[in-house]
């Protein structure tokens, strides 16, 4: 193969054409069992808390409700608890079902003697209105909340998950593909002569080409997979499939990087190469993920001396390669 593309002799030829450059991939392509059982308990989990939230939303409800239809008239005031609660534990359908059951019992209570109903009325309101401002607020913070933990993952100049997202999630992602015995795959790319591109063009120019090899990434991989900033010019990106699937994405994301020109000085523009390693994770080795990684860092370490700007898999003659 002469200057770019897949090492001849790595790249599988059972593999599918690549998808022309910039075209979305499919976002069922490649979907594996672990995804779908991930995704699965993942609902679950999130159908579970959402029942906990209505079942301690129609407690804090029922409680007043019965009290005040019992008799006890006076207990009304504790509506004011499943106001100020429900748009936190129900949202919008939360606050109208509060809403709804504090408004029928105050009518029934009303209608019977020695209970003043305008004052009640106007109690529930005043209830109803302290319930939207708590909630609101509790909304705020929440999106916020959100805001700073995707910070504190994300590489603000790539756009990227970080390394410490990523150490997590590799014997995390290990650890599933041993548990339902599908495959995993990691793809390790670094930018080609990237010490060269600053010390030409600066570190300005150094960054821009960063963000734009982050946000080539972040469009040629798809919804399951994992990118992230490995270190410096290095990304890493793990892909719940087989090693054919993430060649293809590495493959997509070498010919995106390759069609990047880089604003520099003066109003000029630069291109910039990556290579890539792919690797594939072995069942029954127990792997935490320092195998995988130093299986995809030799196959890099093949692209980078077999010519830059292609993508290898690994394979056992690359063991005894140095460490890139």
């Amino acid at each position: 193969m002469n200057g770019a593309g897949v090492t001849a002799g790595v790249y599988p030829p059972a593999i599918r054409p690549t998808p022309p450059l910039g075209s979305p991939p499919s976002s069922t392509e490649g979907r594996q069992i672990p995804d779908a059982v991930h995704d699965r308990y993942a609902a679950r989990e999130r159908r579970a808390h959402a029942r906990r939230r209505g079942i301690a939303l129609a407690a804090a409800i029922l409680v007043p409700a019965l009290l005040v239809l019992a008799g006890a008239t006076s207990a009304w005031p504790l509506f004011s608890l499943p106001l100020a609660l429900a748009l936190p534990l129900g949202g919008a359908q939360g606050m109208a079902a509060a809403l709804a059951a504090a408004g029928l019992t105050v009518t029934v209570a009303s209608g019977r003697p020695g209970v003043d109903g305008t004052a009640l009325g106007l109690g529930l309101a005043a209830f109803a209105a302290t319930g939207l401002a708590v909630g609101a607020r509790h909304r705020a913070q929440a999106r916020e909340a959100r805001r700073i933990a995707s910070q504190s993952i994300t590489d603000r100049l790539t756009g990227v998950h970080n390394y410490a997202f990523f150490a997590d999630a590799l014997p995390r992602e290990c650890r599933r593909a041993e548990r339902y015995g599908a495959p995993l795959s990691l793809v390790l790319l670094d930018i080609d002569d990237f010490k060269g591109f600053n010390d030409r063009h600066g570190h300005d120019a150094g960054n821009r080409l960063l963000s734009a090899v982050g946000e080539r990434i972040r469009a040629n991989c798809r919804a399951s997979d994992i990118a992230a900033r490995y270190g410096g010019e290095e990304f890493a990106l793990l892909v719940p499939g087989p090693a054919e699937e993430a060649l293809e994405a590495a493959e997509r994301i070498r010919a995106a990087v390759a069609a990047v020109a880089v604003l520099v000085a003066g109003g000029e523009h630069a291109v910039a190469t990556v290579s890539a390693g792919v690797a594939e994770y072995h069942h029954g080795e127990e792997d935490d993920g320092s195998r995988l990684l130093d299986q995809a860092d030799k196959a890099l370490y093949h692209s980078k001396a077999t010519g830059k700007d292609r993508v290898s898999r690994f394979a056992p003659e690359h063991r005894w390669m140095a460490a890139s």
